[in-house]
């Protein structure tokens, strides 16, 4: 498992900040998609293979899943690495390297969706209903990426969660990333190039692109 040491930026300059979600019934499924109800819910939990691990910081059990079954597809081999694809992505303006970046609707159905608050009580939400909420406003985000920043040389130089990391037993969810960069040369801080990352191992993808980034002009 990679230090978080190693991680750029992720030091003092890390900087807690609140979060701006769509108002109405879209705001809060998707807010319980992400959420933690208890103050423990970040520390990892243990369990055999094929057994129901129980979760006693989140109050439900979370079934570790078979290594074969947690392979993702076009996944990234390091933070690094998933930060080096998204910039030639950008300079090349290249959907296709960014979205296949991006977790999958098997990937989520099968890994992530079951060890999510949304999809226990009091929610009770389908994979479909999440899915259809998310997934056209993280493809909707990631063309006004390229929109802005297609075709234009972007290096990271930092990059930092507004949210601790928290342990879903068979993925570990970074949640809300935010980036220093350079556009052309030129310093920008505090860009939103992507949002929350999933690791399973030494697998990295992006979970979501912002529907609505932030405009660092």
């Amino acid at each position: 498992m990679p230090d978080r040491r190693d991680y750029p930026g992720r030091g003092g300059r890390a900087r807690r900040r609140s979060l701006r979600r769509p108002a109405g019934l879209r705001a809060g499924l998707l807010a319980s998609v992400l959420a933690c109800t208890l103050p423990a819910c970040g520390e990892p939990v243990g369990g055999a293979g094929g057994v129901a691990a129980p979760d006693t910081g989140r109050g439900y059990e979370i079934a570790r899943l078979h290594p074969e079954a947690l392979r993702l597809e076009g996944a990234a081999k390091s933070l690094e690495d998933l930060l080096r694809t998204v910039e030639r992505g950008l300079a090349e303006s290249d959907t296709a390297r960014l979205h296949d970046l991006m977790i999958d609707q098997r990937e989520y159905r099968e890994i992530l969706f079951p060890a999510l608050p949304a999809s226990r009580p009091p929610v009770n939400a389908s994979f479909e209903t999440v899915w259809v909420l998310q997934y056209p406003d993280s493809y909707r985000g990631l063309l006004r990426l390229l929109e802005r920043y297609g075709g234009r040389e972007i290096r990271v130089t930092a990059v930092r969660f507004d949210e601790p990391d928290q342990d879903f037993v068979n993925f570990v969810l970074h949640q809300t990333s935010r980036v220093d960069i350079t556009v052309d040369g030129e310093p920008v801080e505090n860009v939103r190039l992507f949002g929350s990352v999933i690791r399973i191992g030494d697998q990295w993808k992006v979970l979501t692109y912002p529907d609505h980034p932030d405009d660092p002009s």
